[in-house]
């Protein structure tokens, strides 16, 4: 950087440090030289100036983690730890929906389909499932413990005991136990709760079809979800 002004300077000057012929500038000329010099020196040097200015403002800008998607995620899907990643990026206000921290997300279900890098945003994921397309949800009274359930589960609903041996009006034959799978793909859409006589009530979507047998069944047996591996 010397070099170079002190190279403009010689050029500016009519030398460049080596022998000429030529007649040297007179007073005024080179004094119309000089001011040439100095106007150029001080642009560059207010060049500079800004160029660090905005340099120290670019780093001292607040910034703010945000989780984005590590890999795309699909809509229905439950969000896991290792499909999410933190950025830091510039502070900005319309930002305070996102999640901040990746365990703020991880168990949601993802509402649309979210690309690869994408911010996560309270509107692409939220704590109840998507209902698939051709589904119902229907409320099911559990016979076993719902605490290991989270929301978004996929399980087996399974009658506790033969269904074609047992209709609401008789009591089924205890030696004749055994289970029986109603459906196979229910999805919990709601945390479980209970009735006021103890019961476990959990809501789960289901093919109609099959929401239809598990009404049956629970009129007259006990109905237990069973989680997959």
């Amino acid at each position: 950087m010397v070099t170079f002004f002190h190279d403009l300077s010689q050029r500016l000057q009519g030398t460049d440090g080596k022998h000429t012929n030529r007649a040297p500038f007179s007073a005024p000329r080179r004094r119309r030289r000089n001011a040439q010099l100095h106007r150029l020196l001080a642009s560059l040097c207010a060049g500079l100036a800004i160029f660090a200015a905005l340099q120290c403002v670019r780093l001292t800008i607040s910034t703010q983690s945000v989780v984005i998607a590590a890999k795309s995620i699909a809509k229905g899907g439950v969000i896991s730890s290792d499909s999410l990643a933190l950025r830091d990026i510039p502070y900005d206000e319309a930002l305070r929906s996102v999640a901040h921290d990746i365990d703020d997300a991880v168990g949601l279900i993802a509402q649309v389909d979210i690309a690869e890098g994408s911010i996560v945003t309270s509107a692409m994921a939220r704590a109840s499932p998507v209902v698939l397309k051709g589904y119902t949800t229907v409320e099911v009274r559990l016979a076993s413990s719902a605490d290991s359930l989270t929301i978004g589960d996929t399980v087996t609903l399974s009658s506790a005991t033969m269904f074609s041996e047992a209709t609401p009006e008789t009591v089924p034959d205890m030696d004749a136990v055994s289970l029986r799978e109603l459906c196979t793909g229910a999805i919990l859409t709601a945390k479980p709760s209970r009735n006021a006589d103890g019961n476990t009530l959990a809501v789960f979507a289901m093919p109609p079809h099959e929401a239809a047998t598990v009404l049956q069944a629970q009129e007259y047996s006990a109905i237990i979800a069973i989680v997959g591996s």
